[in-house]
């Protein structure tokens, strides 16, 4: 009885660290959601804006976006925490690409940019 009690443990604890085993990207295939950017040409409007400009200053920069879209990321969802990165903003710009905010709060402009995607290929409408 004792030796299968030692057994079953050995397994359960073998399968635990096996789930938490990190495996190597697959080729051709992107990591989540994240895409490489490509860094808009000096002639664009979109190389104008810098990371950390507020969307007040974009706004001022370059002209209203095309379409916005708000949304909040999984970091709403912890508990105590109270960082920047909860909501998120991005200003679609069609034909040029897409600028995205971190922090401030839904339905408020005070978000910074933490990243701008060229897109000559944008449709202009959020997805």
């Amino acid at each position: 009885m004792r030796n299968l009690s030692c057994m079953m443990l050995s397994a359960v604890l073998a399968l635990g660290l096996a789930g938490c085993a990190r495996r190597a990207p697959e080729e051709g295939r992107a990591q989540g959601s994240q895409r490489a950017a490509t860094p808009p040409p000096a002639g664009s409007p979109l190389a104008k804006v810098q990371t950390g400009m507020s969307q007040r200053e974009v706004q001022n920069l370059i002209g209203a976006p095309s379409d916005e879209k708000q949304y909040i990321t999984g970091k709403a969802f912890i508990p105590w925490y109270f960082g920047p990165d909860r909501s998120r903003s991005a200003y679609y710009y069609k034909g040029q690409g897409r600028v995205i905010f971190a922090g401030g709060s839904v339905g408020n402009m005070t978000g910074k940019v933490t990243r701008v995607e060229y897109d000559p290929n944008e449709s202009g409408h959020a997805r």
